[in-house]
């Protein structure tokens, strides 16, 4: 297996779990008794993954741990996702894991994104749909579109969708780079910061570049032919308020 690096963007500040997130970052509530960053932590360890880089932002002070490099984002309360990522620029060479702070998955998922041979993929849970009806009164308040293409490859994603039967899947905040992977994601930021419209409309998300969600940054690429998806069937779950933190702790993988 290649080496791999893992980078795990944990800034956010997770209002939607208070009082819980009060004096606790989103990637330290527990789940099942164990914080949700020291079990992707420990699932990086099972996979020889030594190089750990967590970006930090809201009570930084609080993740306490040996294991990983820890990078600030000073100003997670004005930022997103890719400025987080952009953070750890200096790490985005190689092989790499990225993951959101706030999921919880299985062995299984990380590992088939870790075999995976392309240079960007994102795992994609085709079985959404009854978790999504779990937690969400509506669905589609929450869910975004997900358009496949040929060869396992995406079209779009990550845009409002007014019909379920037309999401094909959902990105659940896992993404595997290959060394090209890496600078065709560098580049593609470093363009879009060159234009000065970018400013106000970062890859025509209306989003300024320092707000611009992950997934703008990955429909673009999505429309260059560059995003690929790995099929996976359930298997995780997001932490993002206190209904799923309660979903979350009655699954029985965990």
């Amino acid at each position: 297996m290649k080496d791999f690096k893992a980078i795990v963007l944990a800034a956010g500040m997770g209002s939607r779990l208070m009082p819980l997130t009060q004096n606790t970052p989103k990637c330290m509530v527990e789940v099942k008794g164990k914080p949700i960053l020291e079990r992707q932590l420990a699932l990086f360890d099972q996979f020889g993954i030594s190089e750990k880089i967590v970006v930090s932002g809201y009570l930084n002070e609080k993740i306490k741990t040996d294991n990983c490099i820890k990078i600030i984002n000073e100003d997670f309360d004005t930022s997103n996702m890719v400025y987080s990522l952009m953070l750890a620029k200096e790490f985005l060479k190689g092989n790499i894991i990225i993951s959101y702070g706030d999921i919880v998955y299985k062995q299984e998922v990380l590992e088939a994104l870790i075999n995976d041979p392309r240079d960007i993929v994102i795992a994609s849970d085709s079985q959404w749909k009854d978790y999504w009806s779990e937690r969400f009164e509506n669905p589609l308040d929450d869910a975004e579109s997900f358009v496949k293409g040929e060869a396992k490859s995406v079209k779009s994603l990550g845009q409002k969708e007014t019909n379920l039967n037309n999401i094909e899947g959902q990105f659940i905040g896992l993404i595997k780079l290959s060394d090209k992977g890496c600078n065709d994601i560098i580049s593609t930021y470093n363009e879009c910061n060159s234009i000065t419209s970018s400013s106000v409309n970062a890859w025509g998300s209306h989003r300024s570049l320092k707000l611009a969600y992950m997934t703008d940054l990955l429909n673009f690429l999505a429309k260059q032919n560059k995003l690929f998806f790995n099929d996976i069937r359930r298997g995780w779950v997001e932490i993002d308020d206190l209904k799923d933190l309660k979903i979350a702790n009655k699954v029985s993988w965990i």
